[in-house]
């Protein structure tokens, strides 16, 4: 019962955000959806940890966006074929890893690079949705003024954004029950639905989202001949970045006390401690099989893992579950989206990524250790710059952010050399 809690939980919150998230990858919103189906209950499965859950996340739907985007040159017509590719070959060269026992590298990445790293990237992945607050095209600094200029103020979009952001805020943090909190997203996207249908609202929509289940099949690698060493890049990256974040929060998570029942006995034992072979093992088939299912690459998720492990699931069935109810929703309940503003999708994408950016924890981090806290902001500064100074960072599409990571590494083997190795 506590699983089947969970994994109608976590579906009510994976429905609207894999929407998002396919959206911050430039993609159509409905292969959020496929991405949520098959790789949910496959990592569950095939994974160590019973609490992560797997699914389209921010992170990776941002290395997704840029490497889709330079692959394909900007034609749009074929960034769903490259995210597909990505997606396999993400998987594959997972699987690689964890057959070749290279998953135990993770356990020595230095926290602070990660730490860094993720605020700094949560803060871009945040401007990147800021267009669609005002119903805006995407803005960079060449046609910032061009857009401002040609563009009126939508009312409707930035009524709706703020009443989004109202709700999400007032029941995540202003709510005592746990069940109420976990509705927040579910409650936003609802009301914003209902608002966009009556009032006639002029801002972009989601539209028609096919109906039906995606069908599998293996797609042609052929248009790859004069880019593979670019698409490679892109694959390695996504495969690491995505992988870091998922066993970083399975292995949190997996430090959980026992609990106990009224009469002091253990209803379950503390689990097991995540196997990071195994766990890379089961991120692989997952994003194999997001592809092979027409999506693109997916992760581990900071919130909804976090969920799963407070609405009390007790195995990866709760996974299931949420696999069944995303089903049915793309079987049966896609019209009902139609109308669900692009503004809220924007509103939370950003909500999602805000508590990544965690300047409080770096500033602690200084104060306690001079050496780390430095290795910390060089790697945050570096990450948020390189792509300022490349004039691109509300579109997101310079590789420089990654500049921050390997930054971060060099000094943490320089500073830190005991801890790394």
């Amino acid at each position: 019962m506590r699983d089947i809690v969970a994994g109608i939980t976590i579906a009510m919150i994976i429905i609207p955000q894999s929407m998002a998230y396919a959206e911050l990858a430039s993609l159509p919103p409905v292969y959020g959806l496929y991405a949520s189906l098959i790789p949910v209950s496959l990592a569950a499965i095939f994974g160590s940890s019973r609490y992560l859950a797997t699914g389209p996340v921010a992170m990776v739907a941002l290395l997704t966006s840029v490497a889709v985007m330079s692959l394909s040159n900007n034609q749009e017509n074929l960034y769903v074929y490259f995210a597909i590719l990505l997606a396999i070959s993400v998987g594959l060269f997972q699987i690689f890893l964890a057959l070749f026992k290279v998953g135990n590298f993770f356990d020595k990445v230095p926290e602070h690079v990660l730490l860094g790293f993720t605020s700094a990237a949560a803060g871009i992945i945040g401007l990147t949705q800021l267009h669609k607050l005002f119903a805006l095209p995407k803005i960079n600094f060449d046609n910032l003024f061009t857009v401002l200029n040609t563009y009126p103020i939508n009312s409707g979009a930035i009524l709706i954004s703020l009443l989004s952001l109202l709700i999400l805020y007032l029941m995540k943090y202003h709510s005592k029950s746990l069940f109420i909190k976990n509705l927040s997203v579910f409650t936003a996207v609802v009301i914003s639905i209902i608002i966009s249908s009556l009032f006639a609202y002029s801002g972009p929509i989601v539209a028609n989202i096919p109906s039906g289940l995606p069908d599998i099949k293996i797609p042609s690698y052929s248009q790859l001949a004069y880019s593979l060493p670019m698409f490679l890049m892109h694959t390695i990256i996504i495969s690491l970045v995505g992988f870091m974040e998922a066993i970083a929060i399975a292995k949190a998570l997996s430090i959980k006390k026992p609990e106990k029942d009224d009469k002091g006995v253990e209803l379950f034992k503390n689990p097991s401690p995540v196997e990071t072979n195994q766990e890379l093992f089961g991120q692989g088939i997952a994003n194999v099989s997001s592809g092979l299912s027409g999506s693109f690459p997916v992760s581990g998720s900071f919130s909804r893992s976090a969920v799963n492990e407070l609405a009390g699931a007790y195995s990866g069935f709760s996974s299931i579950i949420t696999t069944i109810i995303v089903g049915l929703t793309l079987m049966y309940a896609t019209p009902l989206l139609y109308n669900l503003p692009k503004a809220t999708l924007g509103v939370v994408v950003i909500f999602a990524v805000l508590p990544l950016i965690r300047l409080k924890k770096m500033y602690q981090i200084f104060q306690d250790d001079k050496t780390k806290g430095m290795i910390v902001w060089v790697t945050f500064l570096s990450t948020l710059i390189f792509p300022i100074l490349s004039l691109e960072i509300l579109t997101g599409v310079h590789t420089h952010i990654w500049t921050g990571i390997i930054f971060g590494f060099i000094l943490s083997f320089i500073f830190d050399k005991k801890q790394t190795n």
